[in-house]
């Protein structure tokens, strides 16, 4: 049987937008149910100084593309070896992936709002976007309420290398 992707066209400033963590703004360009669950592609905004702590995946692979602004990158080597992680700073026009179990975080370092496009393969993240976007909006998001909607979307967060 074949799969049979929708055909997507999303304008520029158009998707569904969510502030899913302070400063931080996600905008659904094709989720599951545009691409058979092959896929989730979204649009991020970080304020200065904004992101996510530093987690991994255990169902998607990620891949980062920068549009605009600076962006500090985290990147582990494997889940193995937490301590060997890759700082590096991404302006636009690069890209960066981290894969499934590779721990990783981002945070906007410059002075103006960042943009990137975020993939997700497969798709169904954007029910962990939705998650967190709730408990922004009631006010009730801290470190323990992103781990327990983490661990729902089979994600875990890490904490960071401790120095000896």
């Amino acid at each position: 049987m074949e799969t049979i992707l929708k055909n997507i066209a999303v304008p520029s400033g158009e998707g569904r937008s969510l502030l899913v963590l302070p400063g931080e703004t996600v905008t659904f360009k094709a989720v599951s149910a545009d691409t058979d669950g092959a896929y989730t592609l979204i649009e991020v905004i970080d304020e200065p100084q904004a992101g996510p702590p530093l987690h991994l995946h255990r169902r998607e692979d990620e891949s980062f593309y920068i549009l605009e602004g600076t962006f500090a990158f985290q990147i582990g080597v494997g889940e193995a070896s937490l301590k060997e992680t890759r700082t590096v700073t991404a302006t636009a026009g690069w890209f960066i992936t981290a894969p499934k179990s590779v721990p990783h975080s981002y945070k906007n370092i410059g002075t103006t709002p960042a943009r990137m496009l975020t993939l997700f393969v497969p798709a169904g993240i954007e029910n962990f976007f939705e998650d967190l976007s709730k408990l922004t909006a009631a006010g009730t998001l801290d470190i323990d309420s992103i781990a327990a909607v983490a661990a729902k979307q089979g994600m875990e967060l890490v904490p960071p290398p401790r120095e000896h």
